[in-house]
Order: C-alpha cells, then sequence, then structure tokens
C-alpha cells in the first residue's frame, strides 16, 4: 500500500471536508436527501435497474402483442387461410415470442411456471418444424 506523504494527507483530507461541507449544505436544502452519496447511488443505480427491468418486461409485452395482432390482421385480411403459409409463419412466430415472454418473465416459481416453460418449449419446437416444413 502507498504511504501518502504530508502534503497529500493535507490535501485529502480538505477534499474530504469540502464534500463534507457540500453533504451538509445540500441537507439542508434538501432534508429528503439520503445520509451519505454511497447510499443515493445505490438507490438510483435499483432504480435504474427497475426501470430497464420494467420496460423489457412490459415494453416487449406490448410489442409482441402488436406483432400478434397485426399478424392476426393480415390473416383476417387476406381471408385465405390456407393457401399463403407466409402469413401463418408470422402468426407462428409471434405466438412462439408471446409464449416464451410469458414463461419466462412473468413466472418465477412454482407448478405454473414449469407448466408455462414447458408449454413454451412444445410451442417453439412445434413452431420451428413448421417454419422449416414451410420453407423446404
Amino acid at each position: 500500500m502507498k504511504q501518502l506523504t504530508d502534503a497529500e494527507k493535507q490535501q485529502l483530507a480538505a477534499k474530504i471536508k469540502y464534500v463534507k461541507e457540500r453533504q451538509q449544505a445540500l441537507r439542508e436544502n434538501n432534508p429528503d436527501l439520503p445520509k451519505t452519496l454511497e447510499a443515493a447511488s445505490v438507490e438510483t443505480a435499483d432504480v435504474r435497474r427497475f426501470r430497464l427491468n420494467y420496460f423489457w418486461k412490459y415494453g416487449m409485452l406490448g410489442i409482441i402483442l402488436c406483432l400478434l395482432a397485426f399478424s392476426v390482421f393480415q390473416l383476417l385480411r387476406w381471408r385465405n387461410f390456407g393457401s399463403n403459409d407466409y402469413l401463418n409463419v408470422n402468426l407462428v412466430v409471434a405466438l412462439m415470442l408471446l409464449f416464451n415472454h410469458i414463461a419466462f418473465h412473468f413466472t418465477k416459481a412454482g407448478w405454473t411456471s414449469r407448466v408455462m416453460k414447458i408449454a413454451a418449449g412444445i410451442w417453439a419446437v412445434l413452431g420451428l418444424v413448421y417454419i422449416f416444413w414451410v420453407f423446404r
């Protein structure tokens, strides 16, 4: 470990004193602030992580549902269900995304989680088989 010189110790003490005075002034002006800046940085990192997880969970669900609605709209618009397999592939892919997203982001423990993950896996395998069969 490096030994500090007297000058470096004085500079460090002055910086610590300055930061403490600044924190005290901020605390006097804003009584809702946390006691230390470390707690504030940890708190903001947790809030950032929560917001990102929240966006990923519900934002992606919204995007997947829009994709599913668009696929159903296209399928109903053409009204010829058996002839255009490419529209059916879009619907199968949207359902694969939806089942996997629900299984891995909305169920965390217990038998519902296992059932949803098994159903999502089976649907993914069947969907891939169907896609490869269409594009053969």
